[in-house]
């Protein structure tokens, strides 16, 4: 069963933020030992969802980190509005913390050391303004309504490739875009997380 969450229109989940002080998007970025990427990525989001003039906030969460990426994220918050740091460390669960403990109709979830590829951003919210709930863009983030996928989130831990897989199995009942190829998996890799999903998909 599909769950639509639509108010007056299509749009209006994610547009009724618009005027009040909750920001449209939420962006959650996990930070491990990412000091050597982080300032790029913090510039990059600000700059492009500027550009599509949406409001939002970015959530960096300590996800383990033991270089000075969180000391980079202290200075770039002294310039860079919207931005808030997490420090206490997450221990795998920073997108659930994040998600949980921020605002935002819509939630992007991303690692500080992927490649973002925000060109393809702007599509996935209009997609999510057309009517759907979430999309995957394989390896790169996910794009969701962040209430409605709050009880996915909270089974769906663990970092890049586990998490990925684990949403889409928990959201089975949620329309769903995914995007991009999964690398195929090579045997050590499929016999260590088969059991790992069939009981966090439980």
């Amino acid at each position: 069963m599909s769950h639509h969450l639509q108010i007056v229109g299509p749009d209006s989940v994610i547009r009724q933020a618009a005027g009040r002080t909750s920001p449209e998007i939420l962006v959650v970025l996990s930070i491990r030992a990412d000091e050597e990427v982080v300032g790029h990525q913090i510039r990059t989001i600000t700059s492009h969802l500027k550009a599509l003039g949406r409001t939002f906030e970015i959530v960096a969460v300590n996800d383990g980190s033991r270089d000075n990426s969180l000391a980079m994220l202290e200075l770039l918050a002294a310039r860079t509005p919207g931005l808030r740091i997490l420090r206490a460390n997450a221990s795998g669960r920073a997108f659930l913390r994040g998600a949980s403990e921020a605002r935002g109709s819509v939630v992007v979830l991303c690692e500080g050391s992927q490649p973002l590829f925000l060109g393809a951003l702007g599509w996935a919210l209009g997609r999510l303004e057309a009517g759907r709930e979430a999309v995957i863009l394989r390896g790169r983030y996910i794009v969701a309504r962040r209430l409605l996928t709050l009880p996915i989130i909270v089974r769906a831990t663990g970092p890049g490739l586990l998490f990925e897989r684990v949403f889409e199995q928990r959201a089975q009942d949620l329309g769903i875009d995914i995007i991009g190829s999964r690398p195929p998996d090579h045997g050590g890799m499929a016999r260590l997380l088969g059991p790992v999903l069939r009981f966090l998909a439980a």
